[in-house]
């Protein structure tokens, strides 16, 4: 790799020269029209254009990309095209693109994507000010393609590691010093999760981990012709194989054993039990399906021998049935998943005392377990309602909420198997009720919740004393 002279400020190196400080590395193959959105917006950046490179490496494209590169690379100064036979996949553009970058922090981009107008100006601010290793600024999911979801809620200084793997997406800016003093580089065979692999690698030895999560930095896109690598159909052996290589990552540069253990089963939660999720699983041939279940039972015996310890709920039951070679429990399950895509509903609201009684329809996942949660909005506390009344032939569930020590505005949820909530749901027609100033009311989503802010204290006392009477009334013996 090229080198470049920089003096010291703190950890992040300034420029004395000419280099930049971000090089935006773009790996290109038959990305028209989608290629003319990402260039636009590399045009409309506010920052200055000294300030960043961009590398472009046209990995054989057949369609009208490379003139199109050519012709943009003549009326930027910053920016360089590499063209090179295709490779068949993205790995190794992109290291070619690193190979021939400048910058001091490498932005993996893909061409069927674009960038907001601000990203490299805030990303510049944010490098300046904490000298991350690794950054991942917030994706957006646009044209059908899921984003970043909640990972990119908030900005993250030091983000941990089992927060960072929650985004495998290659969508990130690393430190050039750390890949090239390490030796990361993108597998270039035709294999999944080429990129979880080589990030995990420096989400590892990376000493800060950041989440930049105050702007929309990246727009993600999903093809309307389904190129797009991650639409492509997976084979159980090898993409289980992939995984495997990030559990030795986290074994090998992982000195907490246990820690190791968390991170490998929140992998296989979120890239291993997906396949068993409702319809995906359901719709498989039995032959893919039962490649699955020995790929993912062989990946479980070697790096989660005590898997148990590890999942809960409906995902503990997934395990179980893969460690059995249970189909048929596995198939039960996702039948699971597609009856709990049903919210509970309200059908009916009382108040009596100082408290609501809810009467609730809950789809057939029903279990004894189920309790009613409420959520503080924008809070930490949560209280959970036991059912006072089941009736099991209706799935109807009946629940008392004291109203004493609600705060707030609480989203009202129904907790599966203790750690799942799903939102219950507020009927379109049903009437909003207001009781000693706590309001049950339809969220603009069409759930329920309680705004709690203007209870009337004052009223307790006399509800209180009114119950008491009516007690003791009752308990007095007739004349």
């Amino acid at each position: 790799m090229e080198s470049h002279p920089f003096t010291a400020q703190g950890e992040v190196l300034v420029n004395a020269g000419q280099p930049p400080l971000i090089s935006v590395i773009i790996p290109v193959y038959n990305s028209m029209p989608y290629l003319q959105d990402l260039l636009a917006s590399l045009d409309t950046q506010t920052i200055a254009k000294s300030s960043f490179e961009v590398v472009i490496v046209n990995d054989g494209s057949t369609d009208s990309s490379p003139q199109v590169l050519d012709d943009y690379a003549q009326e930027h100064a910053n920016v360089r095209v590499i063209h090179q036979e295709n490779s068949g996949w993205a790995g190794k553009p992109r290291n070619v693109g690193m190979d021939h970058s400048a910058g001091q922090y490498y932005f993996f981009v893909d061409a069927d994507d674009w960038l907001g107008a601000e990203s490299l100006e805030r990303i510049e601010a944010f490098i300046l000010e904490y000298a991350p290793d690794v950054l991942a600024p917030r994706i957006v999911g646009v044209e059908g393609r899921r984003g970043g979801g909640q990972v990119f809620a908030e900005t993250i200084v030091d983000a941990s590691i089992d927060h960072m793997i929650k985004t495998l997406m290659p969508q990130k800016l690393i430190r050039a010093q750390l890949i090239e003093q390490n030796n990361i580089r993108f597998r270039e065979d035709k294999v999944r999760l080429e990129d979880g692999m080589m990030l995990v690698q420096a989400y590892c030895l990376a000493k800060r981990n950041s989440i930049l999560g105050d702007y929309d930095y990246y727009f993600l896109r999903a093809r309307s012709d389904g190129a797009n690598i991650s639409s492509t159909a997976i084979d159980p052996l090898s993409y289980t194989e992939s995984l495997k290589c990030i559990a030795m990552t986290f074994n090998a540069l992982i000195d907490n054993v246990e820690y190791a253990k968390q991170l490998t089963a929140a992998l296989f939660a979120r890239k291993g039990l997906k396949i068993y999720r409702g319809q995906r699983f359901m719709k498989y041939k039995e032959s893919k399906r039962l490649a699955w279940i020995s790929a993912h039972r062989e990946f479980l015996l070697e790096f989660l021998p005590d898997a148990s310890e590890h999942f809960e709920g409906i995902r503990a039951a997934k395990v179980q049935c893969i460690l059995s070679n249970d189909q048929l429990g596995l198939l039960r399950l996702a039948q699971q998943d597609l009856n709990e895509k049903i919210n509970p509903a309200l059908t009916n609201a009382e108040s009596q005392s100082r408290k609501f009684i809810l009467s609730v329809a809950i789809p057939d996942y029903f279990t004894a377990e189920v309790r009613l949660a409420g959520q503080e909005r924008n809070g930490n506390l949560r209280w959970d309602f036991i059912p006072v009344r089941t009736s099991p032939e209706t799935q109807t569930v009946e629940f008392e909420i004291p109203l004493n020590d609600l705060r707030g505005i609480v989203d009202l949820s129904i907790a599966l198997d203790g750690t799942r909530l799903k939102r219950l749901v507020f009927p379109e027609q049903g009437q909003e009720h207001t009781h000693i100033g706590a309001k049950l009311y339809r969220t603009v989503n069409g759930y329920a919740s309680i705004d709690a802010r203007n209870i009337d204290e004052s009223a307790w006392p006399s509800v209180s004393k009114i119950i008491r009477r009516l007690t003791v009334r009752s308990k007095r013996p007739r004349n």
